[in-house]
């Protein structure tokens, strides 16, 4: 009995294996336009053009804040070394009493702190408890304020009623005196000038307390 002869085998010898054709092409329109999307060059450019002008307007704004904060330490320090130089009562190197308290707040500033725009002035109080305090007075009609009219008490001595009773002055022996300084700040930078409202100028104060010293001379 005649066996069956096995089938024929293609080119690759293996049963029913199709022989490979062309390469199939891979891309196209749409792979390119993917291709354009997935392109990263130039993006940090981009990402800093976003990002760079915040960052800037941050590292001014520390900056800033910075010297801000050293501004007013500067000015505290500078009325209690105006303070600590008017208890005495006396002047030195041919400067009056006035001018070395003036120099001694100007001193602490240095270079930081432009003179013309530190304001100093200092009241003469009875006792610490009235600082700040109005001028006594009798409230004839009793709604807790004073009318023209009404007796009070001057104690500052310049003929009408204040809400604050502080003479101006640096005080005699035993006084108690108020050393007060203000100054007019601005930011250094004309970026945030331009940014905030009215040129971000700021009135800084800074005050400290003392009692003379019983110094001879009144």
């Amino acid at each position: 009995m005649a066996q069956a002869s096995p089938p024929a085998c293609g080119r690759g010898g293996a049963i029913g294996h199709r022989p490979p054709g062309p390469p199939t092409r891979v891309g196209g329109p749409a792979a390119s336009r993917w291709s354009f999307f997935a392109d990263r060059d130039g993006s940090a450019v981009v990402d800093f053009a976003i990002l760079g002008p915040t960052l800037v307007l941050l590292l001014i704004g520390i900056l800033e804040a910075a010297m801000l904060m050293l501004t007013q330490i500067l000015l505290q320090t500078a009325v209690g070394d105006a303070a600590r130089s008017g208890i005495v009562g006396t002047g030195r190197d041919g400067m009056s009493r006035t001018e070395l308290i003036r120099q001694a707040a100007e001193r602490v500033g240095g270079t930081l702190l432009e003179p013309e725009k530190l304001h100093l002035d200092t009241l003469v109080y009875p006792s610490f408890d009235s600082i700040g305090q109005p001028e006594p007075f009798t409230d004839v009609n009793g709604n807790g304020t004073h009318d023209a009219g009404e007796p009070f008490t001057d104690v500052n001595g310049n003929g009408s009623w204040d809400t604050d009773m502080g003479a101006s002055g640096a005080g005699g022996p035993d006084a108690v005196v108020l050393y007060r300084v203000r100054y007019d700040w601005r930011p250094m930078t004309p970026l945030l000038r331009g940014l905030l409202p009215g040129g971000g100028a700021l009135e800084l104060q800074a005050s400290y307390a003392v009692r003379n010293e019983p110094f001879p001379g009144g």
